[in-house]
């Protein structure tokens, strides 16, 4: 089943109201499942605990979805929305066979990397 998985989101419930009659899972990844992969957040079956965003989320101040098996016209959908509702998120990344054996720590840290090498390849 689709689902979305976001990291340091504040706005999660107009984010579920949104994607809710697309009938994709929306699941809040909490500081304490920064260390499990994401292709076993994608799988896990647990309802979203709205947990507060804690002093341990201070490692990682940027916002992130993770699109998991999201057909390509609903991801297009809930980018626009997103958009359209202005809901700002700092990265979004899809899951992949490579990045599912990856930490939710992993692909903060990747994106990062990646982000840093674009703006320093473009300053000029």
């Amino acid at each position: 089943m689709p689902k979305l998985l976001l990291i340091n989101i504040t706005d999660t419930n107009n984010i579920r109201r949104f994607v809710s009659p697309m009938n994709i899972q929306v699941e809040t990844i909490t500081p304490a499942n920064f260390d499990k992969t994401l292709g076993t957040l994608a799988l896990s079956k647990q309802k979203e605990t709205p947990a507060p965003i804690g002093a341990d989320a201070s490692a990682f101040k940027e916002s992130l979805i993770v699109f998991c098996d999201v057909p390509e016209k609903k991801f297009d959908k809930i980018l626009f929305k997103l958009r359209q509702s202005k809901i700002s998120v700092d990265y979004k990344a899809i899951l992949t066979p490579t990045n599912s054996k990856w930490t939710v720590k992993r692909l903060m840290l990747e994106l990062e990397r990646e982000h840093a090498a674009f703006i320093s390849m473009h300053k000029g």
